[in-house]
């Protein structure tokens, strides 16, 4: 246990470190990779501990339905009638025994059972330690009919909740629903996008491959680079020089659709953490004025904490509410970039936990808040100038249906991203030239993208 005067003591044990992490969150005391982050820059863990930290968070977020499922049948009462701590320490346990074979079991049951024992809770460490050996020998449950609830038996074999279910199935049938969320249980593909004002790519691999870094270029994006070792990415020379950001390969894509120009006013509404102002910059080789805005000073913070380490000057960072952008700027702006608050269903992959935090009413709630965006900021570009509409949402009430309901009652038109003459394959733009990428198919996180032109 590390600590300071005054200050809260952090575990140094990655099991420890995790539980506190999941109760914590459960409690409502942050997000989870903030929670990951204060725990372990409070911890002395070596890179293993620290790995494990990871995974186990993850991992419990990934599968915590099914988790429940498998915990409820070894149980006499449902654990939801459970202290949280305990049903995540049961979580846990079971997530080790059933999806990290390297782990003895032993390992795992001693180590949970000791924690509970030395926590409050001490008094249901034997509870603890009697299903925990359960789940190590016991067959899995039985599964519900799927003939019966087909949605159902997708959500809880998939660990996904039903509202998120059936609005997929009801977009794209049960099969490709079932594997687009299995695709979203597979952990996602570290991603750098090269810094194109300092190094090309061939000269980034060559460079990674001096280090012992294994890694290859991305399919979907000519300035990706799949990083294929484990390890800390931010501790790399060419990270630390600037010479590359992590940014996911499906989010590399967005950015160059505005096709932005060395003398443009553009606009990155809604823009921490800064990967998409970083890579408009390098399409407009670091001329003409991106203003950056965002409402957190702390995410503003760290924003202009990653454009001054890829020596980016053209983004101007600023904290301040999209919605009174209109009272800011007296000149029209020629682009826009509006990367909106959005269900995150698309990155499910990355943030598992979100999975948990919402529900059908939301996106209702979340449709609105994006349509008066478009509508104000509609208001400050040029006649003839583009809006880019992004999310990283995989639902149609979050994308085309935002669009179709701005378009009606606006002087804006869709532009056919097809028409613009880039170089992506075929399979990443709907019908009528949005650019939608799927994590199934494409192999990288779900985004969704539409060029509106002020006519």
């Amino acid at each position: 246990m590390r600590s300071s005067p005054g200050k809260r003591q952090y575990p140094d044990s990655a099991r420890a470190a995790a539980w506190g992490i999941l109760n914590d969150w459960d409690a409502g005391r942050g997000a989870l990779e903030a929670l990951r982050e204060e725990y372990l820059s409070g911890s002395s863990m070596d890179e293993r501990d620290r790995a494990l930290v990871t995974e186990l968070t993850q991992g419990v977020m990934r599968y915590r339905l099914m988790l429940n499922y498998r915990s409820d049948s070894l149980l006499d009462k449902p654990g939801s009638s459970l202290p949280v701590p305990i049903y995540n320490m049961l979580r846990l346990g079971i997530y080790q025994i059933l999806h990290l074979t390297k782990i003895p079991i032993r390992a795992a049951v001693n180590e949970s059972v000791e924690l509970v024992k030395s926590s409050r809770f001490r008094g249901l460490a034997p509870l603890v330690n009697a299903v925990m050996r359960k789940a190590a020998k016991a067959p899995p449950p039985e599964l519900p009919d799927e003939e019966d609830d087909p949605a159902g038996y997708i959500a809880l074999t998939t660990s996904n909740p039903r509202w998120l279910v059936d609005m997929l199935v009801e977009q794209m049938g049960l099969e490709e629903t079932r594997h687009l969320l299995q695709a979203m249980n597979r952990p996602p593909s570290l991603t750098f996008r090269v810094n194109t004002l300092k190094v090309n790519r061939d000269e980034l691999l060559n460079e990674l491959a001096s280090l012992g870094v294994s890694a290859r270029p991305g399919s979907l994006s000519s300035v990706s680079i799949i990083l294929e070792s484990g390890g800390d990415p931010s501790t790399l020379p060419p990270f630390m020089e600037g010479r590359c950001t992590v940014q996911d390969e499906g989010a590399q894509l967005v950015a160059p659709l505005l096709m932005v120009r060395k003398a443009d006013l553009v606009l990155d509404a809604c823009a921490s953490p800064g990967g998409k102002a970083g890579h408009l910059a390098q399409e407009m080789s670091d001329k003409g004025t991106i203003i950056a805005i965002d409402n957190s000073l702390p995410r503003v913070r760290m924003m202009k904490k990653t454009l001054d380490r890829l020596d980016l000057r053209s983004v101007k960072s600023v904290v301040g509410d999209v919605l009174s952008v209109p009272t800011l700027f007296r000149a029209p702006l020629d682009k826009i970039l509006l990367d909106v608050p959005c269900s995150g269903t698309g990155v499910l992959g990355r943030h598992p936990e979100g999975k948990w935090r919402k529900d059908r009413a939301g996106i209702d709630v979340l449709k609105a808040v994006q349509l008066q965006m478009l509508n104000s900021l509609g208001t400050i570009l040029q006649k003839g100038g583009e809006l880019l509409y992004t999310t990283c949402s995989l639902l149609v009430e979050e994308n085309e249906n935002v669009i179709d309901g701005f378009i009606e009652d606006s002087s804006f038109g869709l532009v056919d991203l097809r028409s613009r003459g880039n170089s992506l394959p075929a399979d990443v733009f709907t019908k009528r030239g949005e650019l939608k990428v799927l994590p199934h198919i494409h192999g990288c996180d779900g985004f969704y993208a539409a060029l509106l032109e002020k006519r």
